[in-house]
């Protein structure tokens, strides 16, 4: 893996400068999501795309649960069925809400989809 595989950027939100690093791996996407200078393990979902007999992606929380987990799936399976790709996102947010939630899903759109 290179310099290549990783890309970065940061934005403005409603909580402050989110900071975004995407490692491009062989078999799918590892994303980085943090509120700090330093990205660090948090609420954590693996999403595979839509394929065989399932027409949503399917998704599991790790180190999160209740309205968390749900929270972090829902960005990690909008990003699997944009790049039709494994995805692992990793955020490290002092706060999660569905708010933040969306802005999430709103930068990540804009990174893969446009």
């Amino acid at each position: 893996m290179g310099l290549d595989d990783i890309s970065e950027f940061s934005s403005e939100t409603s909580i402050g400068t989110i900071r975004v690093r995407i490692l491009d791996l062989e078999n799918g996407l590892l994303i980085l999501i943090s509120d700090k200078e330093r990205f660090r393990l948090g609420l954590s979902a693996v999403a595979i795309p839509s394929g065989q007999g399932s027409s949503d992606p399917t998704s599991t929380g790790l180190f999160s649960m209740g309205l968390d987990n749900a929270l972090v799936r829902t960005v990690t399976e909008r990003v699997a069925s944009w790049t039709n790709r494994t995805c692992i996102i990793i955020t490290g947010l002092n706060q999660m809400n569905r708010e933040i939630m969306l802005e999430i899903v709103s930068l990540l759109r804009d990174h893969f989809v446009t």
